[in-house]
């Protein structure tokens, strides 16, 4: 029997039953908790996975021994696909920031899932290009701009692809301590957490606990241009 519900997911909009059956063909579903792992860096990839809601993030240890976060899933978005670029093995590791459901393949699946459903593809090369695009602007932002404009731009961009606006406010909408912060714009904890606190005093940002709120959004935005 097909699942219909998976024609309403964005990727497989307009498909036909015979495609969908391809799809739903050793797919599975997987529920995780936050914080829990879904596959750790080195890992054999026998499956690839697609987020149908809550987020995740995807780390790597550098070559220092040092996690680095690389990647934040949002919903409809691919995560592990290691077939699509010939590795045996998971590059990074990933687990849920928040409560987080998930479809899964086996890895056999990959190039059948991807004839049923073209845009799957689509959807890896945005996901490679947005991590290599990140990764550019991140050895950019570190040899050009001072830690407060890092950690701007870092928060602008999270707000710009998931991030819930009203007028000069925006929050963005899972859990971010402020180690996940240092780790992702490229600062240590103690500096991210001095310049938080003076944007926090100064009415840029709003006090909360393990989630980010901009108070002022045309003042963050300043930030990011003129160091502060």
């Amino acid at each position: 029997m097909i699942d219909r519900s998976l024609a309403e997911l964005p990727l497989f909009k307009g498909l036909s039953d015979a495609q969908l059956a391809v799809v739903q063909a050793g797919m599975s579903r997987i529920s995780l908790d936050a914080g829990e792992p879904l596959f750790a860096q080195g890992d054999v990839a026998t499956r690839f996975f697609m987020l149908l809601d809550g987020r995740l993030k995807v780390s790597q240890v550098n070559e220092e021994g040092r996690q680095i976060i690389v990647r934040i899933v949002h919903p409809s978005e691919l995560c592990g696909f290691a077939p699509a670029l010939g590795r045996e093995s998971y590059p990074g590791s990933s687990e849920a920031i928040v409560g987080s459901r998930l479809l899964a393949w086996p890895r056999s699946r990959w190039e059948p899932v991807l004839g049923a459903a073209p845009s799957l593809a689509i959807s890896a090369i945005q996901a490679v290009g947005r991590k290599l695009d990140e990764a550019h602007t991140r050895l950019r932002e570190m040899t050009t701009e001072e830690a407060g404009q890092r950690i701007a731009n870092l928060l602008l961009r999270l707000i710009r692809d998931s991030g819930e606006v009203e007028g000069d406010r925006a929050s963005i909408p899972f859990p971010l301590t402020r180690q996940d912060i240092a780790d992702m714009s490229g600062n240590t904890i103690h500096t991210v957490s001095r310049i938080m606190a003076g944007w926090e005093a100064r009415g840029v940002l709003a006090r909360a606990r393990r989630k980010v709120i901009v108070a002022d959004m045309p003042a963050l935005r300043a930030i990011s241009e003129i160091s502060g």
